[in-house]
């Protein structure tokens, strides 16, 4: 980014996979190529009724490469479907620290 003259900070936009024919199309739209591996994994996944599993392993993998790698932030974008980012979040190591106090 640096060398394109971008100052700003960038920070990831991250889109856990609740409905894999619906990301599908959607990157399909945008022109971002579908890999065929991840076509069969979540066909096979689907089979097995494991759909959420595998989302969460990849969105996991993935946010914890970045963060490697030096990412600073990550920002979710749960469409109003908050569990898989939850669960994401948990797997990295993210969890609430809620007082006692700030709840009752």
């Amino acid at each position: 980014c640096a060398r394109e003259g971008i100052t700003g900070k960038i920070i990831p936009g991250i889109i856990p996979i609740e409905n894999w024919s619906g990301i599908r199309k959607f990157a399909l739209a945008t022109g971002a190529s579908v890999p065929q591996w991840l076509d069969d994994a979540f066909e096979k996944a689907a089979r097995d009724g494991r759909e959420d599993l595998l989302a969460t392993a990849l969105c996991t993998e993935m946010c914890d490469r970045l963060v490697r790698e030096g990412v600073e932030d990550l920002h979710f974008y749960t469409l109003n479907r908050a569990h898989l980012t939850r669960d994401v979040c948990h797997a990295l190591g993210v969890v609430p620290q809620v007082a006692l106090e700030k709840v009752a």
